[in-house]
């Protein structure tokens, strides 16, 4: 198949199309994704099509010349996104369009984030004739309503200039993504990728209820991982001390700002985790990402009495996906502000997802709450999923208890909707949290991500073996693609018993990175240090010299974490 634009075709022979879109429930006009296909077979990209752009590094330059920012971003607009879901061109609209077609019959299916059911129609131009579409899109689900809103965490689109502000929030409200965070990306010794012409409230835009905010993906090396910064209320940069992530993320807490770490904490990010988590530094981890669910590395950080969020992000346009594709809810107090959105993911009000909806309580608890019980007792704990048949098949909703499955609702064929009601005995602290994986319906298989995996392995060749066994089963070419959610914890709190750090499951993991810091610290040494930096390099800046000069206040940072997991691991 192939695309075309009509600007390139129009002719007296053509027919008038004005296509409107509109919330079904409030008749209000809404933008949305098109696919827009002709008989023959070729993807049609209105002329009227909102434009599109992203950034991923091609051009070097702007810390010389910033004027290339702007100019890249008018160079970098396209009216169409590729879809890899469906294997099409897409379009995003306002709402309204007007367009010039050529003679025959079209078939139309718009889209608008998760919670509204795809429309589809078929139509046909006539020579010299109009036809007039409306298109009505009807929720499944409606989280606004009950105070929870969607975010993508890592978006890398650049905005230089307040003029492209518009546009970019139309198209985020085509995908009904409320928060965009969109980062710009540092290297060791400059910053030049997706640049944001300001940072935290100064860069705030909002249109209706989307909120546009630059923020950042720095610090980020192959040795420490991608760190993520949003909020803060200036660009946080540390170039002479670039891998000692604790100062960039102490002044991200200074600023009100939240931090944390970016494509699930894996490799060199599990170890830098591992350094600064006695810190309390870090207030999420993302989850899902590159189209994939990955908990491990969370687990271990709430087993190890962290309070850490997941987050979701789709790192368009690096990854070929779609903004919004991989999400996260906030459950926001009040007003949808940049503050209260703020508050609520420090606080752990969070769930993420590809398509499913999670609710979890636990008594009066709910998602993110603590519940303190004066003595240990049988506690109710319900989970509910709900989605869309169309395009997810959940077949598994499980609960978790301290990264354990302690219940699970094998689906069965229900139609969209189902729950767990279950008496859990508690008898320590510990933490509870919901999730749901199934299968994406209507979707290309995606492709392997074996590479992804060999360069993970690469970075860090230490790298657990789970990372191949669970995303690399996943990510067959012959398998469908996953639908995955999970809710951040609720925690419980049972007086008079030990605190989650102090349990069993916390001394393993803290044996266990006990011999993280331990390689690490191995890999800074004289012998192993050029090895450190040889590769990728020049993917991220980070030299040899930029490790020696880094090494004194990275080995100190490791021992005191040592010392600190070494108290876990010998109980009182």
């Amino acid at each position: 198949m192939v695309a075309w634009g009509v600007s390139g075709c129009a002719g007296e022979t053509d027919g008038l199309f004005r296509l409107t879109i509109v919330d079904h429930d409030t008749s209000e006009v809404v933008a949305a994704r098109v696919t827009l296909t002709h008989s023959s077979g070729a993807f049609v990209i209105p002329a009227e099509a909102l434009p599109v752009f992203g950034d991923c590094g091609q051009i070097p330059f702007h810390n010389w010349a910033p004027v290339a920012a702007t100019l890249q971003t008018y160079w970098g607009k396209n009216r169409s996104v590729r879809n890899p879901f469906r294997g099409s061109e897409d379009f995003y609209s306002s709402g309204t369009l007007t367009a010039k077609l050529r003679p025959g019959r079209y078939r139309i299916q718009v889209q608008k984030g998760l919670e509204y059911r795809e429309a589809e129609d078929e139509f046909v131009i006539s020579a010299g004739a109009e036809h007039r579409l409306r298109v009505a899109l009807r929720r499944w689900s409606n989280l606004p309503a009950h105070g929870w809103y969607s975010s993508d965490d890592h978006l890398h689109i650049p905005r230089p200039h307040p003029r492209f502000d518009p546009a970019i929030a139309t198209w985020m409200q085509a995908e009904d993504i409320h928060v965009a965070n969109l980062l710009q990306m540092g290297l060791a010794r400059d910053v030049h990728i997706t640049p944001q012409r300001a940072f935290g409230p100064r860069s705030l835009y909002q249109a209706g209820r989307t909120l546009l905010v630059g923020g950042q993906e720095n610090p980020r090396t192959h040795v420490l991982g991608h760190s993520i910064i949003l909020g803060a209320k200036s660009w946080i940069d540390f170039p002479q001390a670039y891998l000692v992530y604790e100062r960039a993320w102490r002044e991200a807490q200074r600023q009100g700002a939240v931090a944390g770490y970016a494509h699930f904490a894996m490799a060199g990010a599990h170890d830098g985790l591992a350094v600064w988590a006695p810190e309390h530094l870090i207030d999420f981890i993302e989850v899902l990402n590159l189209g994939f669910p990955y908990y491990k590395t969370w687990y271990e950080a709430l087993d190890l009495g962290m309070r850490v969020a997941p987050t979701a992000g789709t790192d368009y346009p690096c990854v070929a996906t779609l903004p919004g594709r991989e999400r996260f809810y906030v459950k926001v107090d009040g007003a949808l502000t940049l503050e209260n959105w703020l508050d609520a993911v420090r606080r752990g009000r969070t769930f993420v997802t590809n398509g499913p909806v999670l609710e979890l309580s636990a008594e009066e608890a709910g998602i993110g709450d603590e519940l303190v019980l004066a003595s240990p007792r049988v506690v109710k704990v319900r989970a509910r999923v709900r989605f869309d048949p169309t395009r997810d098949r959940v077949e598994r909703l499980e609960i978790v208890r301290g990264g354990e499955v302690i219940a699970t609702h094998a689906a069965s064929g229900e139609n969209g909707d189902f729950a767990i009601e279950v008496s859990v005995p508690v008898s320590m602290s510990t933490w509870l949290a919901a999730r749901a994986s199934g299968q994406k319906v209507g979707e290309r298989p995606a492709d392997s991500i074996e590479p992804l995996i060999e360069y993970v392995l690469r970075l860090n060749r230490r790298a657990d073996r789970s990372l191949r066994e669970e995303l690399g089963e996943a990510a067959t070419p012959e398998r469908p693609r996953p639908s995955a959610a999970h809710t951040a914890p609720i925690y419980l709190r049972v007086e008079g018993t030990p605190p989650i750090a102090e349990q069993p499951r916390a001394r393993e993991v803290a044996r266990s990175w006990l011999e993280l810091l331990g390689d690490l610290a191995a890999r800074l040494g004289d012998e192993r240090l050029a090895g450190l930096a040889g590769f990728p390099g020049s993917g991220d800046g980070v030299t040899l010299e930029d490790l020696r000069a880094n090494r004194t206040e990275l080995l100190q940072a490791i021992q005191k974490a040592r010392a600190h997991y070494q108290g876990r691991v010998e109980p009182p």
